[in-house]
C-alpha cells in the first residue's frame, strides 16, 4: 500500500505536479516503437558486442544452430534414477 504521493487517489496529477515542481524531463526516444533483439539491447547499454569472438576480439560468431526447448517432464523411466 502507498501513501501520498505514490497513493492510488489522484496518482497522475500528483506525479505530474511533482515533475514540474522538481523540473524532471521525460525523454521520449524517436525510435520508442523499434524492439531491438538481445544482442543489439546488450550492445546499446553496456557496449559488449556479443557477436564478437572472446578469443581473438577479431571473428564474428555464427549462430550455426538453435537448440529447440525442451518441456521439463519427468523422466520416462523412474526407476533409472534410484
Amino acid at each position: 500500500r502507498h501513501y501520498g504521493i505514490l497513493s492510488n487517489r489522484n496518482r497522475s496529477t500528483k506525479l505530474q505536479k511533482c515533475k514540474e515542481l522538481t523540473g524532471a524531463v521525460q525523454s521520449k526516444s524517436e525510435n520508442s516503437d523499434v524492439k531491438l533483439s538481445a544482442a543489439e539491447l546488450l550492445l546499446k547499454l553496456t557496449g559488449i558486442d556479443i557477436n564478437i569472438c572472446p578469443c581473438c576480439d577479431k571473428g564474428e560468431m555464427v549462430t550455426k544452430e538453435k537448440l529447440n526447448r525442451q518441456d521439463y517432464s519427468p523422466p520416462e523411466d523412474i526407476n533409472k534414477i534410484a
